[in-house]
Order: C-alpha cells, then sequence, then structure tokens
C-alpha cells in the first residue's frame, strides 16, 4: 500500500511529531510511504530523511493555488490513501479529491477546540463529509464532531497518540533535594496558557515563598516564529513578578526525553488539547504529570495523591498553584509509585504497535468498496482509568 501522509510543514508541532511517528511506524510495517507539505525543511526534517521517507513539497502560495498544487503532488505520488492531519491540509486534500479521485483520504482532527460552533469550525467539519474516514485522538473530540456534524456519526475514529516508549523509558526518579523540579514542553501560544503558569507560580512564592517549585518550559514559536511574542510577553510577566529563578524559557529541545528525566513533574497547563503529546511522553518517562482539566485528560491520568497525577482549571492561576503545591507536599517513594503508575498507564495506552497497528487497519478499509467502520483505540472502557 502505497500512503502519502500530509501536513503543512514538518515543524516542532505535536501533531507534526505524531505524523512523522506514523510515517516511520507504517514503512516498518511494509508500507510505502512519503510525506507532502506545503512549506520546505522544518524541524522533524532530518528525522523522515534518516529513515528513508521521502519528503514532496506542494507549494502554492494560498488559496485555489495551493489547491491545485496539493492535487497536482498528490497526483504525482499515485498514493492508495491520503492521511492528513490539521485543518487545512485536511481541506486542501478534501476540495483536491472532490472532483474525482482514485484514493482513499483519511482526514485527521488533533484538538478539542472551543470555537467548534463557529461558522468556520462547521464549514470544516462539514466538508470532512468529502473524506472516508475521520481520525481523532480523544474521544472528546470524536464526540465534538458527531454532535456538530450528525451526518458523521458512525464514521469519526478515536486512536491515541503513539509514544515510543523506548526513547521515552521509564527512569528513576530524581532525589528531592531542593524545590520540585517541573518541566513543560510545549509552544509559546497563547492557547499553552504560559502567562495562566506565570500567575500560578507567582501564587505559588506567596503562599510559600521561593525555592519551593522551579519550572522549565521548553518551546518553539510556531512553524514562522508567531510564537515570538507570546514568549516575549511571557518573559515580560516573570520579570515583572521576580520569578527569574522559579520559571525559566528555553528553546525547543529536540531531546526533551533528558529534561523529562531530570523533572519531578512534567506540567501542561493549555486552553484546550486534543491529546498532550507531553503528557503522554510523561507518563512513559515514569513521572506524574500536573495537567489542565480538558479533553481526554482524566481518562489518562487518575487525579490525586493516590493516582498518577493532578487535574486543574487552566482558567484559574490559583487551582493551578494548589495542585501543584499537593505534589510539592508529597515525599518521594509517594512521587515514585505514581510514576510507576503512570508507565503502566503508557503502556496499556501509547504502545506503537498498537496505535500503528489502528492506522494500518484503518487505510487498509479505505480501499474496499464501503466506506469503513470506525477504529478505536483504546476503547472508551479501557480508556477510563481504574
Amino acid at each position: 500500500m502505497r500512503l502519502l501522509c500530509f501536513v503543512d510543514n514538518l515543524g516542532a508541532g505535536g501533531a507534526q511529531r505524531q505524523l512523522c511517528s506514523l510515517a516511520v511506524l507504517l514503512q516498518r510495517e511494509g508500507l510505502d510511504v512519503s510525506m507532502l507539505t506545503y512549506h520546505a525543511g522544518g524541524f522533524f526534517a532530518e528525522a523522515l530523511d534518516r529513515a528513508g521517507i521521502p519528503r514532496l513539497v506542494a507549494g502554492g502560495s494560498g488559496g485555489l493555488k495551493r489547491v491545485l498544487a496539493v492535487r497536482r503532488a498528490i497526483a504525482s505520488a499515485r498514493p492508495d490513501v491520503v492521511l492528513a492531519f490539521l485543518p487545512m491540509p485536511c481541506l486542501y486534500a478534501e476540495i483536491a479529491g472532490a472532483f474525482g479521485r482514485r484514493w482513499g483520504l483519511i482526514v485527521g482532527e488533533r484538538s478539542t477546540t472551543p470555537d467548534a460552533g463557529s461558522p468556520r469550525a462547521r464549514f470544516l467539519r462539514q466538508m470532512h463529509r468529502l473524506a472516508d474516514a475521520v481520525v481523532t485522538n480523544s474521544h472528546a473530540n470524536r464526540r465534538l464532531i458527531e454532535q456538530s456534524v450528525p451526518a458523521l456519526r458512525g464514521r469519526v475514529s478515536t486512536i491515541y497518540n503513539v509514544v515510543d516508549l523506548d526513547r521515552f523509558a521509564a527512569t528513576p526518579l530524581p532525589q528531592r533535594d531542593g524545590p520540585l523540579r517541573v518541566v513543560i514542553a510545549a509552544n509559546y501560544r497563547a492557547v499553552k496558557n504560559p502567562a495562566g503558569w506565570v500567575e500560578a507560580a507567582r501564587i505559588i512564592r506567596e503562599r510559600r515563598g521561593p525555592g519551593v517549585v522551579t519550572t522549565d518550559w521548553y518551546g518553539g514559536g510556531a512553524y514562522f516564529d508567531s510564537g515570538k511574542d507570546e514568549r516575549q510577553a511571557t518573559q515580560m510577566l516573570v520579570d515583572r513578578y521576580g520569578l527569574r529563578d522559579d520559571v525559566r524559557l528555553h528553546e525547543a529541545c529536540p531531546d526533551i526525553q533528558t529534561r523529562y528525566r531530570a523533572a519531578h513533574v512534567v506540567a501542561l497547563p493549555s486552553l484546550f488539547e486534543g491529546l498532550p503529546n507531553t503528557v503522554c511522553e510523561a507518563m512513559a518517562c515514569a513521572r506524574p504529570a500536573a495537567s489542565s482539566a480538558v479533553s481526554d485528560a482524566a481518562l489518562l491520568i487518575r487525579d490525586g495523591s493516590g493516582g498518577t497525577g493532578v487535574l486543574f482549571d487552566p482558567r484559574d492561576p490559583h487551582d493551578i498553584a494548589t495542585k501543584v503545591l499537593e505534589l510539592a507536599d508529597l515525599p518521594e517513594d509517594r512521587l515514585r509509585i505514581m510514576g510507576q503508575r503512570a508507565r503502566d498507564r503508557a503502556e496499556e495506552l501509547f504502545a506503537p504497535s498498537q496505535v500503528s497497528g489502528a492506522y494500518h487497519r484503518l487505510a487498509a478499509a479505505c480501499l474496499g468498496p464501503t466506506r469503513p467502520d470506525p477504529v478505536f483505540w483504546p476503547s472508551t472502557d479501557m480508556a477510563r482509568p481504574g
């Protein structure tokens, strides 16, 4: 089977990471995989080159020109199935195939956004009716799509993110010889809520004084540095509150697993998410997670000291501070047990063979004479934490 993966760029985003990881895994399963973007280069280009996966660039300046460029690129690749991630690549693929196509089309929705009822969101989801299958990475987003577009009921799959369980291997928790060390791996965008996290850090210092919790945030802007202003604004807030020793901002880190292993806790304060890569990777590294209570977070994380992490309201810095301090107050052995439970959960949910196998089955079903039945990994029962 020839599979063409399609995304906007190969920048250091979560959707790009997932699609590139899937491309490598599916190639290992025997598929003939190539990658199409409409911007050249990017963070993950080298990984694809190492794997021997061809990269194609459609180009086009946007609008109809880009649609035509995408259609030409797909025709030249001659795929059996196209797997597109993110709203605009999905839309371009849907329009490119609207007037007759000989390839199956799977479109992926990656984020449970708060503007699901906006005219733009409704239009984009209505266009999914042109695809053979829709796949989400959270059960929450699947339900949202089916509610907003009833015609898609029975055509939306949920397949969780893949995590390299060898790269993100479990390691012993670092000794607590000072503050609780927290790592965040997320782009500097407002939706990731860096300002809310800094406010929570200020509240923690006001309640307990300095040196109780430190945060190292690793992230880039978006592909064209649209996150640069957000990072500058966040740094200004850190400086205003005198928190340079409490919150440190860094560039994106290609070996982020080493930063997870140096941490006691991995956090993500996003205002909304699909299935957050950083939480999944933290679980694999046997680290407790402090996460926003959005999307499927409650299915991933068992909240509290007897579970695998804590959940908080990302719009309430006081709640963020309270939940982080709950972790800071736990003894090392309790944090270690939480981390091991998280690793066990990661092995159950994110095994690469299970995730890539689910995509392989869905892609193969797109070659049949009828629309494929949805695929679920994990099932809603399996996803529910015990």
